[in-house]
């Protein structure tokens, strides 16, 4: 926990700059973990910069990011250890690094991000929606119903996710725990909200289709 307060310390530091890390921290002190990471973005980010609604919905998809290399050393990529640098910055700056932190990877935005989404928030939305809910050509593990009896998948496959992110969905909005309306953000949080593996959270599911349905309908906010 030392290390990481450091870490958060430091990257807090420079000014206008990004946050930086100095490379001389030990990095395999800081361990690349589900439990590190939720422990610090939950602690971190809080209130109007909240990235989870609760630790198991964290816990959850957070097993959709590819681990990455260091905490140090991954500022850029879609990878779990560019977030908890970002999450370990937030101690100091919440604003700008809880959404380099969260489930999107960036602020969501048209333009091409720069921090842990890899440079596509429709990748890091379509991943954690995926194994959260399957696709047509590989659905989960026995094709699995939510509890209205429906299959949970709703896209044929990644590209396909990918694609229809990129031509339908609203990206004025930012990633909120609490957005609506049909947009990128509010798809997003149904994904995340989906990834917990209970059957009523499988409902969340159809609200992160391409033709979404419940809170994911309509005008778009916050």
């Amino acid at each position: 926990m030392r290390r990481l307060l450091l870490l958060a310390g430091l990257a807090g530091c420079g000014g206008n700059d990004r946050p930086s890390v100095d490379a001389g921290i030990d990095a395999a002190s800081i361990t690349l973990t589900c439990d590190t990471y939720c422990k610090q973005i939950q602690a971190n980010c809080q209130g109007a910069n909240q990235q989870y609604g609760s630790m198991d919905q964290c816990t959850q998809a957070c097993a959709s990011f590819p681990v990455g290399t260091s905490a140090v050393t991954d500022t850029t990529g879609n990878t779990l250890g560019c977030r908890i640098h970002y999450a370990a910055a937030a101690s100091t700056t919440p604003a700008p690094d809880c959404p380099h932190a969260g489930p999107a990877g960036d602020v969501i935005s048209s333009a091409s991000p720069g921090a842990c989404s890899g440079g596509d928030v429709c990748t890091s939305f379509c991943t954690l929606e995926i194994m959260a809910c399957g696709t047509v050509i590989a659905p989960l593990s026995g094709n699995p119903r939510d509890s209205t009896g429906n299959p949970l998948f709703q896209y044929h496959d990644p590209d396909n996710c990918v694609n229809l992110c990129h031509l339908d969905f609203d990206k004025t909005h930012n990633y909120s725990t609490t957005a609506m309306g049909d947009s990128l953000a509010c798809r997003l949080s149904a994904a995340v909200t989906a990834a917990v593996s209970l059957d009523s959270e499988k409902l969340n599911c159809r609200n992160t289709a391409d033709n979404a349905t419940g809170p994911c309908v309509g005008t778009a906010s916050p």
